[in-house]
């Protein structure tokens, strides 16, 4: 068995995963991890990249989540439509007014209807 040692983790979007696992595709067959995400991937990932740039950046701007990438990217898979979906996701430790919460559900309902 190999040994592997972790160098550095960061969340990444599900549509840089896709582009990832596309690119190994062409090079060779995926095995069966690769395949399994890919699945994965095609299955949940709704937005392109662009779009989940421009969300990504119209969320960062949001206090609650400016130091949270991770909980933006879990609002960018899911794109919640409801105050109370997008509760679900933030932590209790987190402060979030409902004003902010609105936003992100505006937003997530706005590129939503792009899909």
């Amino acid at each position: 068995m190999r040994e592997e040692n972790i160098v550095e983790t960061k969340p990444v979007m599900l549509c840089e995963v896709r582009e990832v696992l596309e690119a190994k595709k062409t090079e060779k067959e995926l095995n069966y991890e690769q395949e399994l995400t890919m699945k994965y991937v095609e299955k949940f990932s709704k937005l392109t990249k662009k779009q989940s740039e421009e969300l990504f950046n119209f969320l960062k701007e949001i206090s609650f989540l400016k130091e949270n990438v991770e909980l933006i990217y879990q609002i960018i898979y899911t794109l919640p439509t409801s105050i109370e979906q997008v509760k679900l996701f933030v932590p209790k430790d987190v402060e979030a007014t409902d004003d902010e919460l609105k936003q992100v559900v505006a937003q997530t309902i706005k590129f939503g209807e792009k899909i």
